[in-house]
Parts: C-alpha cells; sequence; structure tokens
C-alpha cells in the first residue's frame, strides 16, 4: 500500500514515515500542499494522511480540489484545530476521517487501516487465496501450516496480490504501487521481487506458478486448476488452452498470441464497471439541461455542463460498442455549444433522443468481435512492372528469405482469413497498375493495413506526384520506394521481420522493452481504455489526465508515439501538439488524435500542428490498436530505411 503524507513539519514528516515504513506501507512526503497535488496527479495513492495547515496551499483547499475533480483516494486529515467546527469543515471538504494532534501512534495506525479496508474490495480482516492466508492486523503470512518469514517488499507484494485477486499487476503498476517515488528502482528490482516471493512460497508447499506470469502484461494470482481464471467465466481466460499457451511462447514471429482479445475484453468490462456511475451522472447533467430549457433558458454554465456531458458520453460511449449511444450524444452537443433555446419540436426530439441514450446507456456495452490472429507478413505492391515482379520473386530464391507472388488482392484476403501459422513464405507481391486503380482498390487496401497485427505494405513506383502521394497515404500505406531501389527489398524485408520479432516477443514477455506510449487525455475512463486495449500487445503505456503536466510528463516518459485528446481543459490537444513539433528532440515522434470532432476544420488544424493520423470517436477497438501498432511499426520502418538510403 502506498501512502502520500502531506506534513510541513519536517521532524513530524521523517518520524511519521520511518513508522509507517516499519508497518509495510511505501511513503512519499510533501511539504507543502502545491507539492502534495502535484504527486497526486503523478501518481496513485491508496490513503492520503494530509496537514490541515499547510504553506501555498491549505489542507482543506487540496482536499476540496481532490472531491471535485472526483479523485476517490481516502483522506485523514491529521490537525491541531480540535474544535467541532474544524472537524465538521474538515469532513465537508471530503475528508473520510479526522483525527487531531497529539495523536496516539497505534490510533493513527488503526485509523488508517480502516480507511485502507473501506477501499478495499472485498472487505476482508483476512485475505486469503486457497492456502495462502494473511492477517493484515499481524502481518502473518501462512501457506496451510508454514509461517513465511518475507521481507517487508515481499509481504506489500502478496498483500498487494491478495487484495486484488483476479487483477493482472504490470511491473510499472507495481512500483507505483509500493515503492515510494524518491527510491525509483527499476523494473528489474520487480522481476527480482516476484522470484524471490515465488521460491519462498515453493519451499512452503504452493505452486511454482502461484504467482502466475500472463505474458505480455505482467503478474497475478492462480488457482490451482483453474488456468488462472478462478472464478472468472471461461470466456475471459488470457490463455484458452495450453496448446496455445505454447504457441504464444514459441510461435513464429508473425503471429499473436491469442489471449489478447479476451485480455482486453475482460478488461473493458471491469473499466464499465468502475466509471458506470460517472456515465450515469453524466446523463443526469444532460436530463436536467434539457428539462431547464423546457422550463426556460440555461445559464451558461449549465450550458457549458450539458455541452461538456455529451461530449465525454460521445467520446467514451462509442470504445465499449454503444456506437449509437454515442452518436446521439454527439448530436447532443452543438445545441448546448450554440446556446440559443431550441424551438419546442426540437426540445421534444432532443427529449426523445436522451432516452434513447438512457436505454442504451442501461443496456452496458456491447462486446466486440474476438481479434483473429492473424499473418502480418508484408505485402509488396509494384506499379505495373511485371519483370520487376520476376526479378524480386527470383532473387528471393537463393537467400532464406521467399516471396510469393499473387495475382489479385483476395489471394491475400484468403491468405488471411486461412490464419495459418506456417504460411511458408516471407512477403507477397503483387502486380498493381496505379494508373487503373480504383476507389474499391483504396478501401481494400485500407481494410489490408488495419488488419491485428497489421500488415506493412510497401509500393514500388517512379510516379511523384503530389495527388498520388495524398491518395496512398489515405490507404496506410508503409513507404513508397522507387522502382530503381527493388533490388534492397530483401534487406527491407529482413528489416521488416525484426520489427515484427520485437513486436511479438514483446507481447509475450515482459522482460524486453516495449515501445513506449504516451496517452493524454482530461477522461480518466478514456485512459484506462487505452491502456487495456494497447498494454496486451507489448506496448508500455503513460497515461496523462492533467495537460499542464505534459512537459514534464514527456521527458520522463520519453515516448516512441503520442496520443492526444483534442478538446482537454488548459491546453487542447492541437497546441501540444504544436509544442511538441517546435521541438528538434521531439519533431519526428509520431501524434495521434483520439477525437469526436470529425469536422474539416478541426483535421485541417491537426494536420497543419503536425499530426500522423486522426482517429474518430466512436472507433472499434481494433481499429485503434491497427492504427497505433502501425504508426509505430512505419515510423521504424522509414527510420531503418532512411539509414539506408532508401526512402524517397
Amino acid at each position: 500500500m502506498r501512502i502520500l503524507l502531506v506534513e510541513d513539519d519536517e521532524c513530524i514528516a521523517r518520524t511519521l514515515e520511518t513508522i509507517l515504513t516499519k508497518e509495510n506501507y511505501a511513503v512519499d512526503i510533501a511539504f507543502d500542499g502545491e507539492v502534495g497535488w502535484r504527486l497526486i496527479e503523478t501518481f496513485a495513492y491508496d490513503l492520503i494522511l494530509l496537514d490541515v495547515l499547510l504553506p501555498k496551499l491549505d489542507g482543506l483547499t487540496l482536499c476540496q480540489r481532490l472531491r471535485s475533480l472526483n479523485y476517490q483516494t481516502p483522506v485523514l486529515l491529521v490537525t491541531t484545530q480540535t474544535s467541532s467546527s474544524d472537524r465538521v469543515a474538515g469532513l465537508d471538504a471530503g475528508a473520510d476521517d479526522y483525527l487531531t494532534k497529539p495523536f496516539e501512534v497505534p490510533e493513527l495506525l488503526a485509523r488508517i487501516r480502516v480507511l485502507l479496508r473501506r477501499s478495499s474490495s472485498p472487505v476482508l480482516s483476512m485475505l486469503e487465496w486457497e492456502k495462502l492466508r494473511i492477517d493484515p492486523g499481524s502481518r502473518e503470512v501462512r501457506y496451510g501450516d508454514r509461517l513465511l518469514h518475507l521481507t517487508p517488499k515481499e509481504y506489500r507484494l502478496l498483500e498487494l496480490f491478495l487484495r486484488n485477486p483476479y487483477h493482472v499487476f504490470s511491473r510499472s503498476g507495481i512500483l507505483e504501487h509500493l515503492w515510494a517515488s524518491e527510491e525509483a528502482p527499476g523494473e528489474d528490482t520487480v522481476t527480482a521481487h516476484i522470484k524471490g516471493l515465488r521460491q519462498k512460497l515453493k519451499k512452503a508447499g504452493a505452486p511454482s506458478d502461484l504467482i502466475e506470469t500472463v505474458y505480455g502484461i505482467g503478474y497475478r494470482l492462480k488457482r490451482n486448476g483453474s488456468n488462472g481464471s478462478g472464478s472468472i467465466p471461461s470466456s475471459f481466460t488470457s490463455v484458452q488452452n495450453p496448446a496455445e499457451e505454447n504457441a504464444a511462447e514459441g510461435s513464429e514471429a508473425n503471429t499473436q498470441p491469442s489471449w489478447q482479445g479476451q485480455q482486453t475484453k475482460m478488461a473493458l468490462a471491469e473499466i464499465w464497471e468502475k466509471f458506470k456511475d460517472l456515465n450515469s451522472d453524466r446523463l443526469q447533467v444532460l436530463e436536467r439541461a434539457i428539462a431547464l430549457w423546457q422550463q426556460g433558458d440555461l445559464d451558461s454554465k449549465q450550458l457549458e455542463q450539458g455541452r461538456w456531458a455529451a461530449h465525454k458520453l460521445a467520446g467514451a460511449l462509442g470504445i465499449f460498442g454503444l456506437t449509437r449511444g454515442s452518436q446521439i450524444a454527439t448530436n447532443l452537443e452543438p445545441y448546448f455549444k450554440n446556446g440559443e433555446r431550441p424551438a419546442l419540436p426540437i426540445l421534444q426530439h432532443l427529449t426523445q433522443q436522451l432516452a434513447e441514450l438512457k436505454a442504451e446507456l442501461y443496456q452496458g456495452p456491447k462486446p466486440s468481435p474476438q481479434l483473429a490472429v492473424r499473418m502480418s507478413c508484408p505485402l509488396l505492391l509494384v506499379d505495373d512492372d511485371l519483370d520487376l515482379v520476376e526479378q524480386i520473386v527470383q532473387s528471393s530464391r537463393a537467400p532464406a528469405i521467399q516471396v510469393k507472388q499473387i495475382f489479385h488482392f483476395q489471394a491475400v484476403r484468403d491468405i488471411i482469413m486461412a490464419q495459418s501459422q506456417e504460411i511458408g513464405f516471407d512477403a507477397l507481391v503483387l502486380n498493381f497498375p496505379l494508373t487503373t486503380a480504383t476507389k474499391t482498390d483504396l478501401e481494400l487496401l485500407q481494410s489490408l493495413a488495419h488488419q491485428l497485427p497489421p500488415i506493412p505494405i510497401l509500393l514500388f513506383t517512379d510516379q511523384d506526384n503530389l495527388d498520388l502521394r495524398i491518395w496512398l497515404a489515405q490507404t496506410g500505406i508503409y513507404a513508397v520506394i522507387s522502382k530503381a531501389l527493388a533490388g534492397q527489398v530483401l534487406d527491407i524485408i529482413q528489416r521488416i521481420q525484426f520489427r515484427a520479432g520485437r513486436l511479438a516477443a514483446n507481447a509475450r514477455s515482459p522482460n524486453l522493452q516495449p515501445a513506449r506510449v504516451m496517452v493524454v487525455d482530461d477522461d480518466p475512463q478514456v485512459l484506462m481504455v487505452m491502456r487495456a486495449l494497447l498494454e496486451p500487445w507489448g506496448l508500455q503505456l503513460t497515461t496523462l489526465e492533467h495537460p499542464p503536466q505534459f512537459w514534464r510528463a514527456l521527458k520522463t516518459c520519453v515516448p516512441d508515439l503520442l496520443v492526444l485528446d483534442v478538446e482537454m481543459p488548459h491546453f487542447n490537444g492541437i497546441e501540444l501538439c504544436r509544442v511538441v513539433r517546435n521541438a528538434p528532440q521531439w519533431s519526428q515522434i509520431p501524434v495521434v488524435f483520439l477525437t469526436v470532432h470529425t469536422d474539416a476544420a478541426t483535421l485541417q488544424q491537426a494536420l497543419a500542428a503536425g499530426a500522423n493520423d486522426l482517429i474518430s470517436k466512436p472507433v472499434r477497438d481494433s481499429e485503434v490498436v491497427s492504427r497505433i501498432l502501425s504508426q509505430l511499426e512505419r515510423t521504424q520502418l522509414l527510420r531503418s530505411m532512411a539509414e539506408l538510403g532508401n526512402a524517397v
């Protein structure tokens, strides 16, 4: 458990830090309210121990700010102010408990335990998992009748798993929960503690995989004989059967583990439940606003609240499969933005749409189709040159790389749908005359580029006009290459294979360095969804809810790709993108916008600011994943080709 202590008296702060550390808590200290607020924005805490009289930002104001922004972390106020009115003021500010100085240490620890139990689910005095038992009061750990002697970090690690028995914790997530910020160890430290804890559990008679590795995600508890699923229905298990688990560990680089769709499905269901009340609150804001509109005019504050609620629902619902609800919310937003009271027939229509939105919201999420395991070998398109096609095929016969010629797009479709792990070749090549290409060809190329995992598409052509380049960019083609450089095609294929192998390996193993993605969105629901979608594909996510912290987080994270929301408070995504493009060290990083705004003006602003792609909400989860993976892989491929002098 991680505690933030906000106390301006250094002697008291260090004393409490020592006491709490001995009780197996990770402790961060802030000596004023502003620093405390910045730490809360940056890290996740299980409890905040907060003095009232603080410099820069007092404890009551800090607590009010937390609650106004829907932070649910338990807050224990500690102060010398003893009057009844002071207690009432503290509790009204949003504190969960109030303790006056001087206090007895056992009482403080007891109050902390009570608040932590309240915030845990389920509330248990004894934590149990099969034969494993933890007594949080005495901090005694037993497996069966064997007493385990654990280090403080091992104890806190095991307690974290038992308090969240079906949650998969990434190594970075474990660091955030169990280590203070000033300790800042590397993720290998988590691996070492997991290994040590497993050894002690095994000596006590526990299965060696009681703490299970979920490849590409992290760690969780595993029930004996249940394939790690516990009481979760079999349709949600992370690996469907032992054969698939072996395939995930040892398959070829052109396949992906089949548990990714299941992992995403389970995570999205949990996120929906977590934010169900928040979405209901947003719906109530819309209901109140339209009711007030029917009675008279809304004031400017109520108009903005209605617009913001509609905007947030439009962005959040689509990714849960509630496309109709998202569209209704999108339709409602302009009325609040315009500010003029609609005519009575329009108000009646809005009321009907709101009822439809409410019905869909209460039905809950509609699961997306299961993501399939598909081939991802590159597709080479040659612009109307059969001799060059034959040259590419012939040059591949001597080396270990095999290129197969196909004669129409349907052959690509057939290979994909077959989903064979042993496809017998490394690339496909197709003669593709650009002069006769149709809109149907464009749509087909787009669908191929957005498979999961994405199919790298490269075009060899000597045509070089802007209209053609724009047409090709819309398809999702990775690169346009001069025919004169076709002799380097085998080297290019090898580089694509290496990148695909890294992607597959990162998705299977938490020990390899993953690509880093930073997502900035002021809706915590969207941030959790993005984490659920992308982490199963071996990506390391940094999420940021508060745009004012962007620059510091960017320098700390050093991402390989940025995902920005367009409309946010303080600084919008377009402004942040301009800042990134103006900095030489970030000028080449891919930037993807995720937004409900699909109008031409927004698109033009995003492109002018330097965006690489714009994904419109609502959007299918598979499309988000494929387009972000495509941007990452395309960027790496183009950098690699530039080193060879192959890019044109």
